[in-house]
């Protein structure tokens, strides 16, 4: 490779700059004694699927789980994170509606929002005007079944 200058170096990386990182939709999970998110799943809009009219990442949080499980079960791994109900620690869906970013969680998330917004502003790069819902399917140790929704998702 022939010698570049600084300066080719620069106007190289400067074309990095001009691509903007598309906003997305996903799931993830919280763990506000570890101030961080936990499994995190993400696609852009384009890669995603519409249900009941919004636009959402194509897994279910329920689907994930059981993969890691089989996954850790395979492994031996005898204290893994998996082998607990998914639903007991605190979770989230990204959604894309009409215009806005929609972060559907419990009302666990009362006392974390400044954190878990930066948090995930950050993993799905939201706009900082993204709202959060409460819905009761994300409070912790709840649920529906699941089992419906996998004809919208492909599961």
């Amino acid at each position: 490779m022939p010698d570049m200058k600084e300066t080719d170096y620069y106007n190289l990386m400067k074309d990095f700059e001009a691509e903007e990182i598309e906003p997305m939709v996903g799931i993830f999970w919280y763990l506000p004694e570890e101030h961080r998110l936990f499994e995190v799943y993400a696609s852009s809009l384009s890669q995603s699927k519409m249900v009941n009219g919004r636009t959402t990442y194509h897994k279910l949080h329920k689907t994930i789980w059981q993969a890691k499980k089989c996954r850790d079960r395979a492994r031996g791994k005898e204290k893994s994170v998996y082998y607990q109900d998914y639903t007991q620690l605190p979770r989230g869906r990204v959604f894309y509606d009409n215009g806005k970013f929609i972060v559907k969680v419990g009302s666990w998330y009362k006392p974390y929002e400044a954190e878990l917004r930066e948090l995930v502003e950050d993993a799905f790069n939201l706009p900082d005007d993204f709202v959060f819902e409460i819905g009761k399917h994300w409070e912790l140790g709840h649920g529906w079944n699941e089992d419906q929704l996998n004809d919208f998702f492909g599961d």
